[in-house]
């Protein structure tokens, strides 16, 4: 009987130490981490991963997505390219007047990194950007000039670039890059203004959509003459058909969506709610888009989204030809109000430009970049810019640490009234 007993009692004591060891095993491999409780010592392989060069010059793998903010999918903020120009890869910028479009277009023909870098040409204002097959790399106002239009728009430069590169080269496989920058509207406004109070105008400007220009009907000057010339400001806000108007939110839409620039094809408000949500789409979709109030942001981006490194650093200024104008609280209001959908456009730029900043950082985490001229690129036949600095002191020029915490990127500041950039 004893014996029986205990036959009883030690098969519930093994059960109870089965039960412990397999709800142990459970326990563990939910709530564990796995660095710290993994049997195996083994670095698991990750999916979709990619590989870049830590601050040593070894090959690391990155591993999980980061995690991606509300608001945007991770599709939209992953903008990672090995832009190869010597593989039929085109880079073609928008350039939006008064938006710091010059500096950026001058920064991309005279020291980007590229393999054959853009050389000067007799022409003024112009540079040759081709690769060693005697291609377009670069579709900008500086490499070929204004092939489709006076600042082509989005409309207009889907229109035509390739119609324009097949005629210049044979035709073949491309892969378009589109990029921007945008500027805060207050401050574009005004510097248009201040643009063509001069006597600047760009009057010349097509405005081609859906194989046509825009008529004078459709389009009006706002004034008699061949120029504005000592326009107020108050004038130049009172004319309907100021271009200067949601200048950044029209050039970014697909305008065959609310009948080119014919008014009376829908009614006001749903044209101008398409506009914007066409813009945001087409800005979304864009390879890269910079902020004016944010070049050396700008140019981290850049860099890291095209693996391409710039020989020079941006730099921001904080002064500029409109630092000096004095508004009224109504002409502010009036700016804001005939720039409505450019308000809500840059809100929405300035959200996604911050997220994508996040995304990178996270993404480069650990990695420090050494910036190379395009000189020493071509030297050496480096494709990778970013080296290991103790096998190539003597061709580095300068090193930027670009590891910002998250704490710095969330306090970049709403407010821009203070911190204006180039014109």
């Amino acid at each position: 009987m004893n014996q029986l007993c205990e036959k009883k009692k030690m098969r519930v004591i093994i059960c109870v130490v089965a039960a412990l060891i397999f709800f142990g095993f459970i326990f563990f491999g939910y709530f564990c981490p796995s660095r710290m409780c993994g049997l195996s010592t083994k670095r698991p392989t990750p999916t979709n991963g990619f590989k870049y060069r830590d601050n040593i010059g070894k090959e690391t793998i990155a591993g999980s997505k980061p995690r991606v903010a509300a608001g945007f999918k991770h599709d939209s903020l992953h903008r990672v390219y090995d832009f190869d120009e010597e593989g039929g890869d085109v880079m073609v910028f928008l350039h939006m007047q008064k938006t710091g479009g010059t500096y950026l277009g001058k920064h991309l023909v005279r020291d980007l990194g590229v393999s054959v870098p853009c050389t000067k040409t007799p022409e003024r204002k112009k540079y040759n950007c081709k690769n060693a097959l005697d291609r377009e790399w670069l579709f900008s106002r500086y490499s070929v000039g204004w092939r489709c239009g006076l600042h082509a728009d989005w409309t207009e430069l889907k229109d035509c670039v390739e119609r324009f590169l097949d005629k210049r080269e044979e035709h073949h496989k491309r892969r378009y890059y589109y990029i921007t920058i945008l500027r805060e509207p207050v401050a574009r406004y005004l510097s248009e203004w201040r643009h063509v109070r001069r006597g600047a105008t760009w009057k010349y400007a097509e405005l081609k959509c859906n194989g046509r220009e825009a008529t004078l009907d459709e389009v009006p000057f706002c004034y008699d003459g061949d120029d504005w010339e000592g326009v107020t400001l108050d004038e130049f806000l009172s004319c309907d058909s100021n271009l200067a108007n949601n200048r950044q939110a029209r050039m970014l839409a697909n305008l065959t969506k609310v009948g080119c620039y014919n008014k009376t094809f829908l009614p006001q408000s749903e044209r101008e709610q398409i506009i914007l949500e066409s813009a945001k789409e087409n800005l979304k979709n864009m390879a890269f888009f910079g902020l004016l109030e944010y070049v050396q942001e700008t140019q981290y981006l850049f860099e890291n989204t095209f693996n391409l490194m710039f020989e020079e650093d941006f730099i921001q200024l904080s002064e500029t030809h409109i630092s000096n104008v004095l508004l009224t609280n109504t002409q502010r209001q009036r700016i804001i109000q005939e720039n409505y959908l450019d308000v809500q456009l840059y809100k929405y730029a300035k959200d996604l430009f911050q997220q994508r900043l996040n995304y990178i950082k996270k993404l480069d985490l650990g990695r420090s970049l050494v910036k190379v001229s395009p000189a020493e690129i071509r030297e050496t036949g480096a494709k990778d810019k970013n080296i290991e600095s103790s096998q190539k002191q003597d061709t580095v020029r300068k090193t930027i640490q670009l590891l910002w915490s998250s704490e710095q990127a969330t306090k970049m500041p709403l407010s821009l009234s203070n911190k204006i950039g180039l014109d």
